[in-house]
């Protein structure tokens, strides 16, 4: 049996073929629990050349091939999809099932190909439409965002299955009428906590991980936040960095604006596993002031670290942090209350926080989210006799 997994992740395309997720979210091993139950799988996403695939991991695979579309934004995507609609008809054609991730354009386009060829689909829920393009930064996405909701909206309605990442959150906001079940899409690799937070050293060390391209998550408040730090406490030495793909320069004009050159580090990306987990080892309090999330897996490896994890309210964060570490998103004044409380507090309660933070972590265990999603894509392929003449 052959299903279609269409996303709009931008992958990486090298002369010779090679196709390889940047920033690390579909690496092969990531399409394994797909394969657990069908035979072949066909991507359909968005790429562009990779001419340099160093550091890079490979996304292909056997039994796994790609159909990629041009990585067009904005204005020149609208121009485009017109030849993007006819590419992913014909693709779902030629599958039996189709398997959405939402939100995406893509993955809205092969819904409607879904139905009108007659094949069952799941849709995978992994965050707020609403919330990604009303946070996103363009007056365009803005105009946007209350169409993009409504249609994401009836494509989970009408979805004969539907997964979740989070416990409640986006099932509140997008009920389904199809089987539903709830999976986190966060998988982290076997990686062991490098040290458990213990104590500030004399450098207090922030951390975000985030792609740097949109404002979705937070980075610029977390630097007002801190720049209002520096300036209540000019004698705390702290230092932020900012692991995540894009280019950085709005970001460091804001940087220099706040005159924090010597406190902000943007470092650019760094493979999943041994090395995320070595970074968040050196980070004393995490940071995730975002606008938009679904359950976010920093959050969650930075818990599985026994990190201090500071958040804001967007999506499932609060099913993943105690409510005093929550903040409602874009509040510079509460993230920097949050912030100076945890400073304050006394080390032994902070050691204590870090431990019931791993527990959290631990608690995704990958045999249990697997178990979990091929269940949902059985459910997915015992449709197939039902939507076949």
């Amino acid at each position: 049996m052959k299903a279609l997994f269409a996303v709009d992740h931008i992958f990486g395309r090298s002369a010779d073929g090679a196709v390889f997720t940047i920033g690390g979210k579909f690496p092969y091993p990531a399409w394994q629990s797909y394969l657990d139950v069908f035979e072949q799988l066909t991507v359909v996403s968005r790429a562009i050349p990779l001419p340099d695939p160093a550091g890079q991991r490979r996304s292909d695979g056997p039994r796994v091939d790609f159909q990629l579309l041009p990585a067009r934004r904005g204005l020149d995507r609208l121009r485009g999809m017109r030849d993007a609609r006819r590419a992913v008809f014909a693709a779902v054609k030629q599958a039996d099932v189709v398997i959405a991730r939402l939100p995406s354009e893509t993955a809205l386009i092969a819904c409607a190909a879904a139905r009108f060829h007659g094949k069952p689909y799941l849709v995978e829920v992994v965050a707020c439409p609403w919330d990604a393009l009303w946070n996103h930064g363009s007056k365009i996405a803005r105009l946007y965002a209350p169409l993009f909701t409504r249609r994401n909206r009836r494509v989970i309605r009408d979805a004969p299955v539907a997964r979740y990442v989070t416990r409640a959150f986006l099932q509140q906001r997008y009920p389904t009428r199809g089987l539903e079940y709830v999976a986190s899409n966060v998988e982290l690799p076997p990686v062991t906590a490098t040290r458990i937070f213990d104590g500030f050293s004399d450098i207090i060390r922030f951390g975000t991980i985030g792609a740097l391209h949109t404002r979705l998550k937070g980075i610029d408040i977390a630097m007002r936040a801190l720049h209002q730090l520096k300036r209540e406490r000019p004698s705390l030495r702290w230092r932020y960095e900012v692991v995540g793909e894009g280019d950085p320069a709005t970001l460091l004009q804001l940087r220099d604006a706040l005159g924090l050159q010597d406190e902000v580090r943007f470092i650019g990306t760094l493979p999943p596993g041994d090395a995320i987990a070595r970074w968040l080892g050196d980070v004393d309090i995490y940071l995730q002031p975002s606008f938009q999330e679904g359950l976010p897996r920093a959050v969650i490896e930075a818990l599985n670290q026994g990190r201090i994890v500071i958040g804001s309210t967007a999506g499932g964060t609060p099913e993943l942090l105690r409510a005093e570490r929550l903040h409602r998103p874009g509040d510079v004044e509460a993230l920097l209350s949050i912030i100076a409380a945890v400073i304050d507090t006394p080390p032994r309660a902070l050691a204590s926080e870090a431990r019931d933070n791993l527990r959290m972590g631990r608690s995704f265990s990958r045999d249990d989210i697997l178990a979990a999603r091929r269940s949902s894509l059985r459910a997915l392929a015992d449709l197939v006799p039902a939507h076949r003449p």
